[in-house]
C-alpha cells in the first residue's frame, strides 16, 4: 500500500499600503469642504451676480450659489478678479493647492494685501494721495470757491478775513453771461449752504471756547485764592511767586487780539496754512460729501506698474511662482518708506515753519 504525502503550498500574502489613497482622500475631502465654503460664503454677500432689470425679483441664494459654482468651476483667475473681496483670508488657500497660474497666484498676493489690515490702510492713504494730486491738477475741486464752501470758517480765519472789499467782489461775481437759470438756482442753495455750515460751525466753536473759558475761570479763581494766601504768608513788601504768574499771564491774555494788519507774505502763508490744511482733510476722510469708496477700494489710483513689475520678476526669475505670505508682506511695507509719507513729512515740516514765522512776525 502507497501513502500519498500532500504537499500544502502556502501563498505569501502582500499587505496593501493604502496611506497614500486615504490621503489623497483626505485632501480631496479638504478641497470640497473648501470650495463649499467659498461658495456659501459669496452667495450670502453683497456681491453683484448679474445686471438685474428694474422690477425684476431678486436673486435667490440657491441661484447665487449656482452662479459662484460656474465661475468657480471654470476659471479660478476670473472667479478672483470678480468675487475674490468677498472671501475671507483663510479661504485663499483653496486657491494655493497646486496652482502655478500666474494669474491666480497675482490675485492671491493682491488679496492678502486687502486682508492685511497694515498693507490695506497703506494702499487706502497712497490712493487718497493719488486722487489728491489728480483733484489739483484738475483743479475745480480744490479752487479756492470750492474749498470755501467746503469749510468756510477756516477760509474766513486764514483768508476772507484779509481781503479787501474789492477782493470780496471779485471773488463772489457770478459770471451770468452763459449761466442757465438752473445752474443760477443752484449756486442760491449753495451760497445757502455755506451760510448755515459757517453757522454751525461758528456755534460749535463758541461751545467749544466755553468750556474752555470755564476751565480758565476755575484756574483763575485758584491763581486768586493762592494770592490771598501768599499775601498772608509773606513780608511786607514781597511779591509771591504765583501772583508774580498769575498778573503774567493776565497781560498775556491782554496781549491777545486779532491781527489787523498783515504784509502780503504773511497773507500767502496764511493761504498756504488753509490750503495745506484742506489737503490734509481730504487725505484724513473728513471731506463729508466726498465719496471716499470711489478712491480706498479703487486700483486705478495704485502706483500698480512698479510692484507688478517686481512681482513679474520674482515669478519668471524662479522656477516655480512665489506665494507672498504674511510675514514677508509686513516685512515689505516695515522697510518701504511709501511716497505719502514723504509727503506727510513735508507737510509737518512746513506747518511748523509757518507757526514759527508768525510767532516772529510784528503785529
Amino acid at each position: 500500500m502507497v501513502e500519498s504525502s500532500e504537499k500544502i503550498i502556502s501563498i505569501p500574502t502582500t499587505s496593501v499600503d493604502t496611506t497614500d489613497d486615504n490621503n489623497v482622500k483626505i485632501a480631496e475631502n479638504n478641497q470640497e469642504a473648501l470650495e463649499q465654503k467659498i461658495i456659501s460664503c459669496v452667495a450670502n454677500s453683497t456681491a453683484i451676480f448679474k445686471s438685474q432689470q428694474i422690477g425684476e425679483p431678486e436673486l435667490t441664494v440657491d441661484e447665487k450659489k449656482i452662479i459662484t459654482s460656474n465661475l468657480l468651476d471654470k476659471n479660478h483667475s476670473q472667479f478672483l478678479s470678480r468675487f475674490g473681496k468677498y472671501l475671507t483670508i483663510d479661504l485663499l488657500e483653496y486657491f494655493t493647492i497646486k496652482n502655478d497660474n500666474y494669474e491666480v497666484i497675482h490675485y492671491v498676493n493682491k488679496l492678502k494685501r486687502y486682508f492685511n489690515s497694515k498693507t490695506r490702510q497703506l494702499d487706502r492713504k497712497n490712493r487718497r494721495y493719488e486722487a489728491l494730486k489728480a483733484l489739483v491738477d484738475k483743479g475745480e475741486y480744490f479752487s479756492e470757491t470750492s474749498m470755501m464752501k467746503r469749510n468756510p470758517l477756516l477760509y474766513d480765519n486764514l483768508i476772507g478775513r484779509y481781503l479787501t472789499e474789492e477782493q470780496k467782489k471779485a471773488r463772489d461775481n457770478l459770471d451770468t453771461t452763459n449761466i442757465t437759470f438752473v445752474n443760477l438756482l443752484l449756486e442760491s442753495i449753495e451760497r445757502d449752504h455755506m451760510k448755515t455750515l459757517k453757522k454751525n460751525q461758528e456755534d460749535e466753536e463758541d461751545d467749544v471756547l466755553e468750556e474752555n473759558d470755564s476751565d480758565s475761570d476755575t484756574e483763575d479763581e485758584i491763581c486768586t485764592n493762592s494770592k490771598i494766601m501768599d499775601r498772608n504768608i509773606s513780608a511786607w513788601g514781597e511779591i509771591s511767586n504765583v501772583e508774580t504768574s498769575c498778573k503774567a499771564e493776565e497781560k498775556g491774555k491782554e496781549l491777545i487780539s486779532p491781527i489787523n494788519n498783515i504784509t502780503t507774505k504773511e497773507k500767502n502763508i496764511l493761504r498756504q496754512e488753509f490750503v495745506t490744511q484742506m489737503y490734509q482733510n481730504f487725505l484724513d476722510g473728513k471731506d463729508v460729501d466726498f465719496d471716499y469708496s470711489l478712491v480706498d477700494d479703487n486700483e486705478a489710483y495704485d502706483n500698480v506698474d512698479l510692484r507688478d513689475q517686481d512681482e513679474e520678476e520674482k515669478y519668471f526669475d524662479s522656477e516655480t511662482p512665489e506665494w507672498i505670505d504674511e510675514p514677508q508682506l509686513i516685512k515689505e511695507q516695515d522697510e518701504s518708506e511709501d511716497e505719502l509719507d514723504k509727503y506727510m513729512k513735508c507737510l509737518k515740516e512746513q506747518s511748523h515753519t509757518i507757526q514759527h514765522h508768525l510767532r516772529e512776525s510784528p503785529t
